[in-house]
């Protein structure tokens, strides 16, 4: 029997439980993209999807709300929950301090009884922060494990600085007391949490039914370490049908990132501080920096080289009016979502070689790369003086991010990725 002739996926729709780490509805970021293109993909294909969520409702926003989703929310983990397992990872090493974080006996009572009255056939957990719920309800289990921490925080290790941000948008109290306390330690904290992280991945891999990444690149490095298969599956973005007209475009740079996000505002600040005196030593001083995303009490921080847009409703038509796109230095790792949205909007995307890293574009083909300011403003320089076929760029650019995320093609993924997970238990 092959995952493509199940008869549990031919005779009726499936209903999956969805353990997610934040509610996937409200404000939109990368992570949430995933986890609505995991949701939507379902839905198409008829399933239904009870969606378990740890954190605060958010329900403001535009989410995959249809008839086939149900959302529950998960209790809150408590101190006393968590500190066995941080006892653990600081002791034994046997679990990650990001799955301590996520360690509840309460949501973990609460997931099996909604396993058993929504009479979930699967069940998919959202990151290594949740997978040892995955493990536990006896379903079929996909493990959906987004990036690989353990890369990330080796990373962190070799450049950490007061300003790393290492729990992204995580801010629950325990979590920053624990960033305090470690601060002293830091890096030898972020390599332990790396390789705490690297044999959990590892385990996960070999436990699961499936384990998806959304980097290629990432994927192939598990597959190899775990031995075991691991599936590529990353966020659907959807983008306009046609190719946007590319001329009439501004000048000007344009910046995808709220600035309550702290990697955002770094790189912001750095484009004023490092790259825009760059910028002025080869007469480009005329370029600005349009930033896109929440900037609300942020405007006094920057000179008048960056111009605070802030959020906007309509992210293509944003995007579409500008002729490039400034993607800064980054933790390697993951898939970049402001990239495959430039892409699709026929915007030039000028990106650090670290956020290109396991994306498979190449510089000068369908993106422009760079490492140093001198080096962009040099890149920017040419661009404008008409050094590269920015036609060409900005097509090529379009297929790669359509062949790879489009609705479509995500769909169909999720199709085989579910039908392997139930032909395997």
């Amino acid at each position: 029997m092959t995952a493509e002739t199940d008869p549990r996926l031919e005779d009726r729709p499936v209903k999956v439980l969805l353990v997610c780490t934040r509610d996937p509805r409200g404000r939109m970021s990368g992570r949430k993209m995933v986890l609505r293109t995991i949701i939507e993909s379902l839905v198409a294909l008829g399933h239904q999807v009870t969606i378990a969520y740890f954190g605060e409702p958010e329900v403001h926003g535009a989410g995959p709300d249809t008839d086939q989703n149900t959302y529950v929310a998960l209790p809150h983990p408590s101190l006393f929950d968590r500190l066995p397992g941080a006892l653990r990872w600081l002791f034994v090493g046997s679990v990650s301090l990001n799955e301590a974080l996520y360690h509840s006996r309460r949501a973990e009572a609460a997931l099996i009884h909604l396993a058993h009255t929504s009479k979930a056939d699967v069940v998919i957990t959202d990151m290594l922060r949740t997978a040892q719920y995955g493990a536990r309800l006896g379903l079929p289990w996909v493990a959906d494990l987004d990036d690989l921490l353990s890369r990330r925080y080796a990373n962190l290790a070799e450049g950490y600085t007061a300003q790393s941000n290492l729990l992204g948008y995580y801010q629950s109290r325990f979590g920053q007391v624990v960033l305090k306390f470690g601060a002293r330690l830091m890096p030898s904290v972020l390599r332990r949490e790396a390789a705490a992280a690297q044999r959990r991945e590892i385990e996960v891999a070999r436990l699961a039914n499936v384990t998806t990444l959304v980097s290629t690149t990432e994927a192939a490095a598990l597959t190899k370490a775990s031995g075991c298969k691991v599936w590529n599956a990353p966020m659907a973005v959807p983008g306009p049908a046609e190719l946007p007209a590319l001329t009439g475009r501004s000048e000007g740079l344009v910046f995808v990132g709220g600035l309550d996000y702290g990697p955002n505002l770094k790189s912001v600040l750095q484009f004023d501080k490092l790259i825009y005196p760059a910028l002025a030593n080869v007469g480009q001083a005329d370029l600005s920096l349009h930033v896109i995303g929440h900037t609300a009490g942020k405007s006094g921080q920057f000179s008048d080289a960056v111009i605070l847009d802030g959020y906007v409703d309509d992210l293509d038509a944003a995007v579409q009016s500008y002729r490039a796109m400034l993607v800064p230095e980054v933790v390697p790792g993951g898939v970049k979502t402001k990239i495959i949205v430039g892409a699709l909007n026929g915007t030039i995307v000028v990106a650090h070689r670290t956020a290109l890293y396991g994306m498979g574009l190449q510089h000068g083909v369908d993106v422009l790369a760079w490492e140093t300011s001198a080096e962009l403003a040099e890149q920017l320089r040419l661009l404008r003086q008409g050094a590269y076929d920015l036609d060409a760029m900005a097509r090529a650019a379009r297929m790669w991010a359509q062949n790879h995320y489009s609705p479509e093609v995500l769909t169909q993924t999720w199709r085989q990725i579910l039908g392997t997970a139930m032909s395997q238990a």
